[in-house]
């Protein structure tokens, strides 16, 4: 069970993957994100932690680093998901794309297909676009991602 979005940057691959790749990145294009703390800053043994409007927190442990982008997994208290990030050019415009694989908790394969369909593929769809348009907004004007600027999110807005 994945989620994914994508979406045309103009700018190029190269500028793209030198945001993701760089300290407390979210701070500058994500819409839900209060604070992105850095506890270690080395390719796959990258740590850091994201605070949300909402007061979640969250801790990301890079897992593969590579040309092309990285992934990593969240945790709370448990795994909650694989990310994937990467960016491809096409047509001299960049892509970006992230890629979600969330780890529901429940023992029934079934009843995490249905919360799967009805609710979460639908929360984390809306939630990686608006983070993909920050990150748009954010390469393209150079300006910082304000709060909620994409929309308000029911998990991770105030």
């Amino acid at each position: 069970m994945i989620v994914d979005s994508k979406i045309n940057v103009n700018s190029s691959k190269d500028e793209i993957i030198e945001l993701l790749k760089s300290k407390n990145n979210l701070e500058k294009f994500h819409p839900f994100c209060l604070k992105n703390n850095v506890i270690n800053w080395d390719k796959d043994n990258s740590v850091d932690y994201i605070y949300y409007f909402s007061g979640k927190k969250y801790k990301r442990k890079f897992i593969r680093w590579n040309n092309d982008g990285y992934d990593l997994e969240i945790y709370d208290n448990r795994k909650l998901a694989k990310i994937s990030w990467s960016v491809s050019v096409n047509d001299e415009q960049s892509i970006v794309k992230i890629q979600a694989e969330p780890y529901l908790p429940y023992k029934s394969r079934s009843i995490n297909i249905i919360i799967f369909h009805v609710y979460v593929k639908h929360m984390l769809k809306s939630y990686l676009n608006a983070v993909l348009k920050g990150l748009k907004f954010h390469i393209e004007t150079t300006n910082i991602v304000k709060e909620n600027q994409f929309g308000k999110h029911r998990w991770y807005s105030a």
